[in-house]
């Protein structure tokens, strides 16, 4: 039986880099953001986002993530709705390609872990821990988000203290503290279990 890992943390954690790590020890990675972003390939699934948030949002058979993002992580009621539309759809692809794995265990990796309700369906939940000044710095790099637009996707998600308290392993990602040995020292216990 293949056990399975959720691995979480804020937007600009340091998921990805983390995940390669795992990854590059043979541990297979189910990314529910990219698993998300292929359903909205989806034609149907466009038509069911259209009625529900407005013609603004699909152009020419494509998402408008920008209009879409505008409404959803302005309003709770909407990313809600958003969410109850998406995360069946994501959960249901994890649970087809976990089936498939052969490793002693896989990794789920998604931003809203915890918010989502999907804590339930993991063995452990590991958790990466990063300072908010650092959250900042990567997510303007990468997304060339300004602070008020990071603070918007910060509030729509579960507080960092709660997603660690409810984590079984924690990796501290502070441009400080070394990421190998965390990561070694949690797959050998994963792998031993």
């Amino acid at each position: 039986m293949v056990k399975s890992i959720g691995l979480t943390g804020s937007i600009g954690s340091g998921k990805t880099l983390i995940c390669s790590v795992f990854e590059h020890l043979g541990i297979p990675i189910f990314n529910a953001d990219k698993e998300a972003k292929e359903c909205y390939n989806d034609l149907s699934f466009l038509n069911e986002i259209e009625k529900e948030f407005g013609s603004g949002v699909v152009k020419e058979g494509k998402l408008f993530k920008e209009k879409l993002a505008n409404i959803v992580f302005n309003n709770k009621e909407s990313l809600k709705k958003l969410n109850g539309m998406i995360h069946p759809k994501v959960l249901s692809r994890y649970l087809v390609w976990k089936e498939e794995q052969q490793s002693k265990y896989v990794i789920h990796e998604s931003a809203i872990l915890f918010e989502s309700g999907w804590n339930k369906y993991f063995d452990k939940i590991i958790c990466i821990n990063s300072p908010l000044d650092i959250i900042y710095q990567r997510v303007m790099q990468r997304d060339n988000l300004s602070k008020e637009e990071i603070d918007a996707r910060l509030k729509n998600q579960m507080p960092i203290e709660e997603k660690l308290r409810l984590s079984d392993y924690i990796i501290n990602h502070d441009n400080t503290t070394m990421l190998l040995p965390q990561i070694l020292k949690i797959h050998s216990e994963l792998i031993k279990e």
